[in-house]
């Protein structure tokens, strides 16, 4: 279960998220769609400590941090519970696809070198880059390196798994090999919250899809609640804008 209330986030003077209250259940697929500026990616960045909220609590498969009176412990136990997938791949130019995925093994679980690299292989086998263990990220395609991406974060074997935009970088060629991989990484039961503009793609996998805009969720039901049949007018003005001639005056196609 994942538990977030009355999360607040401000940079100086503007307020970015307005008081979030969240609930996830284990193994749900969460999508948060909306227009950009809404705090969708700074609410993900908030769940796991890479942007530290100003007010709230969060709280992860049992590990609950007060953001009023926490300890470095508690966001490090946070922290754990997490596995991130970026915009931007975020892999380090230096190693090879096999070592980005072995060595936060090795630091952060202890595990020893050889078994660590044992489960890079099998990883980047299951994403489809068996045989790319040595590549640098700068021989890989996009959607290679989100790829390796997406198998660095189930190496740590986390409670769930966030994305962050994950196809927004790449070409649109490119698009559908990472979604596979995700649909994928769906069927054997993550918990996964996913920020995306792919609307056909919240529609397919996610159990639940958030509506957020100007630091609110404004709407949230299931797949066929929000994009066939949404209740709030900013809602359908912003699919209306995303679907065009898909979606007609309230009504999917």
């Amino acid at each position: 279960m994942i538990k977030v209330q009355n999360l607040h986030k401000r940079y100086g003077d503007v307020e970015i998220l307005k008081g979030i209250d969240l609930e996830i259940a284990d193994g749900e697929v969460l999508a948060i769609i909306g227009p950009s500026g809404s705090g969708k990616s700074t609410l993900l960045r908030c769940l796991n400590f890479l942007e530290e909220a100003n007010k709230g609590t969060i709280e992860i498969d049992g590990v609950k941090v007060d953001l009023d009176n926490y300890t470095k412990d508690q966001v490090s136990e946070l922290r754990k519970k997490t596995g991130m997938v970026f915009q931007s791949y975020n892999l380090f130019k230096n190693k090879t696809a096999l070592k980005n995925i072995s060595d936060p093994l090795r630091l952060t679980k202890k595990i020893p070198r050889k078994e660590a690299e044992e489960i890079a292989q099998k990883l980047l086998a299951e994403v489809g880059l068996q045989g790319k263990e040595n590549n640098y990220p700068v021989a890989l395609s996009g959607g290679q390196q989100q790829r390796v991406g997406i198998a660095r974060a189930l190496a740590l074997d986390p409670y769930v798994i966030l994305f962050d935009e994950p196809t927004s970088s790449l070409d649109p060629e490119l698009v559908e090999e990472v979604l596979n991989v995700m649909k994928a990484v769906i069927k054997q039961g993550h918990t996964m919250i996913v920020v995306t503009h792919e609307m056909n793609f919240a529609k397919e996998v996610a159990d639940r899809v958030i509506f957020m805009a100007d630091g609110n969720i404004i709407e949230q039901g299931t797949p066929e609640e929000i994009f066939e049949n949404p209740k709030n007018e900013r809602t359908r003005r912003f699919l209306k804008t995303y679907l065009g001639h898909h979606y007609v005056d309230g009504e999917g196609i």
